[in-house]
């Protein structure tokens, strides 16, 4: 009986180890997104949803849609569920990132034309100060940095892996609230969920893409904004077009002068006014 007894608990080890090695722990965390460009007075809120998995050290944040989504993301309600990601449309609002390999894939846009860029994960210095605060239950620390134009302070947890909204990250825990200096953009943890998925293959969604540094891209942007600012309609009338030198980031220095369209146009409206 002692023996019928041993070799049962040795097959449920076995049993539990392969079932084990068989699933994954995903951390699931929905954020609001607002954004408050100058033109819109109440600014624009979305919801998007951040999905780590730290045991494969991937993560993929994308917008949520109830009606229809770029990315799919299904699992059950139940724990050991199937977790599996079926990239769809031109993952518009998506961000891809690979710890392992340190990079960093996103989305971004002249014109109507879409591109997709691959940066490092190392792009941000942060400055870690002492301050706390609670956020869903969690011990948060402050942080600092300044990114691609902007000021940001974030507040981020040691208590959860490493990640955060949209290309943020670097700092030693989730990243649960970050907010721009003039709140232009804002970001904040909404919902936090934890539980274990049986593994699957989570292919990058812009493996088949050609992909552009940054460098390449603002070098573009530049080029595509002097060249529609030199457009005129065939009847002689202007019909400039004219690029902002920044959205949530920098495009075009504020320095830069081989772009002019943007600030003789202020200057004339400033003129007239």
């Amino acid at each position: 009986m002692i023996k019928k007894c041993t070799l049962f608990c040795c097959l449920l080890f076995v049993f539990y180890s392969f079932a084990q090695k068989d699933s994954t722990i995903v951390y699931e965390i929905d954020y609001t997104r607002v954004l408050h460009p100058p033109s819109r007075a109440g600014g624009y809120t979305s919801i998007y949803s951040l999905d780590i998995l730290p045991q494969l050290e991937i993560s993929i944040y994308s917008k949520k849609n109830k009606s229809s989504q770029d990315d799919v993301i299904k699992n059950d309600k139940d724990d050991d569920a199937l977790f599996y990601y079926t990239p769809k449309g031109k993952n518009t609002s998506t961000v891809f990132k690979n710890y392992i390999k340190n990079k960093l894939f996103s989305t971004a846009s002249i014109g109507s034309k879409q591109f997709v860029i691959e940066d490092s994960l190392s792009i941000f210095n942060w400055k870690i100060l002492k301050e706390t605060k609670v956020i869903l239950g969690y011990s948060c620390q402050k942080a600092t940095t300044s990114f691609r134009g902007r000021k940001y302070t974030a507040w981020f947890t040691s208590q959860l892996p490493v990640g955060g909204p949209w290309k943020f990250d670097g700092l030693p825990g989730m990243i649960l609230e970050i907010k721009s200096k003039n709140s232009f953009i804002f970001f904040e943890a909404i919902g936090i969920r934890s539980r274990n998925v049986v593994k699957a293959i989570i292919k990058n969604p812009f493996k088949k893409e050609k992909t552009l540094s940054w460098a390449d891209f603002k070098a573009l942007y530049k080029k595509k904004a002097i060249d529609l600012s030199k457009y005129r309609t065939s009847s002689g009338n202007e019909g400039q077009i004219i690029l902002s030198r920044m959205g949530i980031e920098r495009y075009i220095e504020d320095n830069d002068t081989d772009y002019t369209a943007d600030k003789d146009f202020e200057r004339e409206r400033n003129n007239k006014n």
